[in-house]
């Protein structure tokens, strides 16, 4: 069995969201990366293999959905599970969010059980 830490990619411009989310995961045997903006974001995606990227929408430059388009237009990609996080929930948005490729869609205040309930969901299918 391997014993090797998970690594999950956070990409969030705000020091208490990136804490947050970051306390969130330290239950598990995971490794987190943080990236401040999508273009740190991507930088780390072609270097790194991630089993997952928890992505707020609301991003300096190049948002959200701008990183997750990227995402899905990667071959190496495709399959990497997406998270969607934002503070502007709007039921339009949420649907917006899985048609554009996200796995899931949380607004914050992040629900604890179920944001880690789906996120280790996504990570074993």
């Amino acid at each position: 069995m391997n014993n090797q830490p998970l690594q999950i990619l956070i990409v969030e411009d705000e020091p208490d969201g990136q804490e947050l989310v970051s306390r969130m995961l330290a239950q598990f045997n995971v490794q987190v990366d943080i990236a401040g903006d999508a273009e740190e974001a991507w930088s780390l995606l072609m270097e790194k293999n991630y089993a997952a990227a928890i992505i707020d929408l609301a991003l300096p430059e190049r948002d959200g959905f701008e990183l997750v388009s990227a995402i899905r237009g990667e071959s190496a990609l495709t399959e990497l599970p997406c998270v969607a996080m934002t503070a502007f929930h709007t039921p339009e948005l949420k649907q917006r969010a899985i048609s554009d490729g996200f796995n899931a869609y949380f607004p914050k205040p992040l629900d604890r059980s179920r944001f880690l309930g789906e996120l280790g969901r996504m990570m074993v299918d």
